[in-house]
């Protein structure tokens, strides 16, 4: 019985592949550009703006480059979900096997794409840890002059080289990484949110191709406690 029950827990701990976020990042690239170029389309219908850009004119408004800024936030979110949706025709889904990240211990695994790659260079692997907080403003957002404003701090970044010629990504490109003991736990959604004291753990993959450089992007659950701020 107690071999039973050790083959269980294995079997619970036993880490869950992870597919790359090019195409989750892709729909959500493609959604956000569309809310903002409709919100900019709202603007100059509600407030019944003239699309006059002559500042010389008389009747020249220049609440009309609000709906302008907004227009080209969504040009732009178009653009890089545009660019994911191409890297995941291209390369088709990468997939992540590795253990569990926790303060102080070794962060190994593999990342193995669903189709042979041929990069014209050197596979680069990075994780890094990014911290997002408060610069002014109150605790919770608020609109108009209250409105916090949030940066990004990079707190722990290391990169390794893995020598193309020397593994085939189908079948796994190596990783590993000695965490600190002071690295701090992610919390909240592993990949973005505009709240202070937000971590995230980001692992990248990336290498030189004709065309569309190869990337691959995860999110990483760091667990347990850390002691730096």
């Amino acid at each position: 019985m107690g071999g039973t029950r050790n083959r269980r827990q294995t079997t619970m701990q036993a880490p869950a592949p992870v597919v790359d976020a090019n195409a989750a990042n892709a729909s959500t690239g493609y959604f956000f550009a569309g809310g903002m170029g409709l919100i900019g389309v709202l603007i100059v219908w509600y407030f019944e703006l003239p699309l006059n850009f002559d500042v010389t004119d008389r009747e020249f408004n220049p609440l009309v480059f609000i709906p302008v800024v907004f227009v080209a936030i969504a040009f732009y979110a178009l653009l890089k979900a545009i660019r994911d949706t191409l890297r995941f025709r291209k390369f088709g889904t990468t997939t992540l096997m590795a253990g569990t990240a926790v303060p102080g211990g070794r962060f190994e695994g593999t990342v193995r794409s669903s189709r042979d790659l041929a990069p014209s260079g050197d596979y680069t692997v990075q994780l890094k840890c990014i911290r997002t907080y408060r610069v002014g403003g109150p605790i919770v957002s608020t609109s108009g002059a209250q409105k916090s404003t949030y940066k990004d701090e990079l707190k722990w970044r290391e990169t390794i080289v893995v020598p193309s010629t020397s593994v085939r990504s189908s079948t796994g490109i190596p990783l590993a990484f000695q965490i600190p003991p002071d690295a701090l736990p992610s919390k909240g959604p592993p990949i973005y949110e505009r709240v202070h004291g937000n971590v995230r753990w980001i692992l990248t993959v990336s290498a030189p191709m004709p065309g569309l450089n190869y990337y691959a992007v995860f999110a990483i659950d760091m667990t347990g406690a850390g002691h730096g701020e």
